[in-house]
C-alpha cells in the first residue's frame, strides 16, 4: 500500500511541476510581447540615439541584450501584427500560441483562411507547422539524390523561388 501512496505523490509532484512549467512558458510569451513594444518603441523614437550608439543594430547588439537581428525584428513584427493591429486574437490567446508559431504564420495574415492558421498554430507543434507552410507554398522536400556512373549529385529545390539545381555532391574520378 505504501508504493501506491508514494505513485499518488509522485503524480501529484509531476503534475504540479508541469503546470509551473506551462505558467512560466505563458508568462516568458507575455514577456516576448513586452519586449516587442520596448524595442519597437526604441527603434521609431530611436532612442537608442540617447544611449550613444548610432544604429537600432548596435544598440541591440550590445554584450547586455546581444540579441539577434532577425529575433528582434520577428518579436517587433509579432508586437506589431497581433497586438497594434487591433488582431482579434486576445492577448491570452496570444501568449498560448507564442511568438514563433505566430511569427511563422504572419505571412498569411491577409489570406482568407488566416482562422484556420491560428487553429494549426494552436493545436500543431512548431514543426508541424513548419510542414504545413512549407505544404501551402508548394514546398516539398528539397533534397533527392540523382546519380550518374561518374559523379554523385544531389537536386536541391530552393525553398523560396522554387528552382531546381543540382549540386555536386562527389566526384568519382
Amino acid at each position: 500500500m505504501g508504493d501506491k501512496i508514494d505513485l499518488k505523490n509522485n503524480i501529484s509532484i509531476v503534475c504540479d511541476i508541469n503546470q509551473k512549467v506551462i505558467n512560466l512558458k505563458k508568462q516568458i510569451e507575455g514577456n516576448f510581447l513586452k519586449l516587442g513594444a520596448y524595442l519597437k518603441e526604441i527603434k521609431e523614437k530611436r532612442l537608442y540615439m540617447d544611449l550613444s550608439y548610432n544604429t537600432f543594430e548596435e544598440y541591440i547588439a550590445q554584450p547586455e541584450l546581444s540579441l539577434n537581428r532577425r529575433t528582434v525584428y520577428s518579436i517587433i513584427g509579432v508586437y506589431e501584427d497581433f497586438v497594434c493591429n487591433q488582431s482579434h486574437i486576445e492577448v491570452e490567446e496570444i501568449k498560448e500560441i507564442g511568438y514563433a508559431k505566430l511569427d511563422r504564420i504572419r505571412q498569411f495574415k491577409q489570406s482568407d483562411n488566416f482562422e484556420e492558421w491560428i487553429y494549426k498554430a494552436k493545436t500543431l507543434s512548431l514543426s508541424d507547422l513548419g510542414l504545413e507552410i512549407k505544404e501551402a507554398k508548394g514546398i516539398s522536400e528539397n533534397l533527392s539524390s540523382t546519380k550518374s556512373e561518374d559523379k554523385i549529385t544531389m537536386e536541391i529545390t530552393c525553398p523560396f523561388c522554387g528552382r531546381k539545381f543540382d549540386y555536386l555532391v562527389k566526384d568519382k574520378s
